[in-house]
């Protein structure tokens, strides 16, 4: 393939790749975004010292920091740090499959990885997960020229050191990644001093952060403290105890059924064609890919949140697998490009399948994330108009986004969970979203009483009905049901549930 027609191609990608993901931009949800987004803020006031890990994950709060001095603080502008990652994701899935098998692998990795659900929507979704997988990403084809390249290829090697650090410092379970490079070094003896850079490269970033929190904090070690760690195991700890999360990620990669199958659209049973296939016919680059995403998955499936070994180090949300997605498509386009380059009927069909259902797991995940953010952001045009001294009342995950969105009224927007919250004053605006109210009790957080049931004195000011998304499986139901003349049976709690903005009598 010439040059000419591989940026061609290329090109044509990472178009297609944007045109998805500025399209279908989710805007803020009201959760870690936030926090992230309040980290960025932070720094650019000069407020440096970490309140929680979301503080310490510099990968993404310096490139958010910047973007926002830039380009200010919308939401757009926020988006421009993952779109950016994702981008580069784009190129590192062409570069990494160029340099195992050649351009055709290459092009279609990246041309799987741009369709991937998952990565479309995180491409404008703040969360550390896709920042994660590119540094992954970088690391290892920084270590793939350092084995490849002639003398002097140590400069590789230390620079995947400091990717390796980079990445550390975007999400701790970066970590991860260890036991696959220490396998590689193991494999490749005659490397070890191009290792040990890679481990100095390492070791450079650590030091540096180190030092920065001793500066900072008085503490070398607090990222690692109570102050940092005590929200995330307090949220943990709200998980009922059991061992059955140890076969969640298998579950939403395996599972049409599972309410997580749409973020991935089936992705996983190329991998483990390609990973099959790859093995059977001793193809090095699939062994590498494999061990790349195989250990990170185990390690993510088992790891406990304490010695109980009864709850997950983190929540099993699909994102989570996000730093798997790049060594996923290499593996699958190994298969295609390779294992099927005789039988193009079928890898034409695999290839048209994976499509439609990337555009159904798209459009669902997609329906699904903005439902999140429907009530509040269908409200603050509503709360806007009121005078500027109205109280509004609401749950932790509207009154988040309510201040995001209305910055200016931001100190009378109060959360009734909080325990020094008082009962709602008169003429304040109530929030009642019977979807997050059923949360907030399932969790044990306080819900008042005129919040469960509204006095019949309160007075209706608005009425918000979040968008309803029927699953694939609903959709053949109701097919079914229809054909059959059976009636449609009632659908699931909190689906396309009413939230009614009160007005508490005055």
């Amino acid at each position: 393939m010439s040059l000419r027609a591989r940026l061609g191609w290329l090109g044509g990608i990472l178009l297609v790749g944007m045109a998805l993901r500025v399209s279908l931009f989710g805007g803020l949800l009201g959760w870690d975004d936030l926090e992230y987004r309040a980290a960025a803020d932070g720094l650019l006031a000069g407020d440096w010292v970490p309140r929680s890990m979301f503080w310490t994950r510099y990968g993404l709060i310096l490139p958010l920091a910047l973007s926002r001095w830039a380009f200010g603080a919308g939401e757009h502008a926020a988006a421009l740090v993952p779109l950016g990652y994702s981008l580069a994701g784009l190129l590192l899935a062409y570069a990494l499959g160029r340099a195992a098998g050649g351009a055709a692998l290459g092009l279609a990795a990246a041309a799987l990885l741009a369709l991937v659900p998952l990565d479309v929507i995180g491409a404008t979704d703040l969360h550390t997960d896709l920042p994660l997988g590119v540094l992954w990403a970088a690391t290892v084809y920084a270590v793939g020229q350092g084995e490849a390249a002639a003398r002097p290829r140590g400069r590789w090697y230390f620079a995947a050191g400091l990717l390796f650090g980079m990445a550390y410092l975007t999400k701790e379970v970066a970590l991860a990644l260890g036991p696959v490079l220490l396998i590689r070094a193991l494999g490749r003896r005659r490397e070890w001093l191009g290792y040990g850079r890679l481990a100095g490269g390492f070791g450079l970033i650590v030091a540096a952060d180190l030092c920065w929190l001793a500066w900072l904090t008085g503490s070398p070690l607090y990222a690692f403290s109570p102050a940092v760690s005590r929200l995330h195991v307090a949220h943990m700890r709200l998980l009922p105890p059991g061992h059955g999360w140890m076969l969640d990620y298998l579950d939403m990669l395996l599972d049409p059924l599972a309410g997580s199958f749409g973020y991935f659209a089936g992705i996983f049973y190329l991998v483990l064609a390609g990973l099959w296939w790859g093995l059977r016919r001793g193809q090095a680059a699939v062994r590498q890919w494999g061990l790349w995403w195989g250990i990170p998955l185990l390690i993510f499936s088992v790891a406990p949140l304490d010695r109980s070994l009864t709850r997950p180090l983190f929540f099993h949300f699909a994102r989570t697998l996000h730093p798997l997605l790049i060594p996923f498509v290499l593996t699958a386009a190994a298969w295609l490009v390779g294992g099927l380059g005789v039988r193009p009927r079928l890898r034409a069909g695999l290839g048209l399948a994976f499509a439609a259902l990337a555009a159904v797991g798209t459009w669902g995940a997609h329906v699904d994330y903005r439902a999140w953010a429907s009530v509040a952001r269908r409200l603050a045009p509503v709360v806007a108009r009121e005078p500027g001294s109205t109280i509004v009342v609401a749950d932790p995950t509207t009154t988040n986004l309510l201040r995001a969105l209305l910055p200016g009224r931001r100190d009378r927007i109060v959360s009734y969970t909080e325990p020094e919250a008082p009962d709602p004053p008169p003429d304040a605006l109530v929030v009642c979203d019977p979807v997050f109210i059923a949360s907030e009790l399932r969790v044990g957080h306080r819900v008042p009483p005129s919040v469960l049931v509204p006095p019949p004195a309160w007075r209706k000011v608005a009425e918000v009905r979040r968008p309803e998304r029927m699953s694939l499986r609903g959709l053949a139901a109701a097919l079914v049901d229809r054909l059959l003349g059976w009636p449609a049976p009632p659908g699931p709690p909190g689906d396309g549930a009413r939230a009614v903005l009160w007005r508490v009598a005055g």
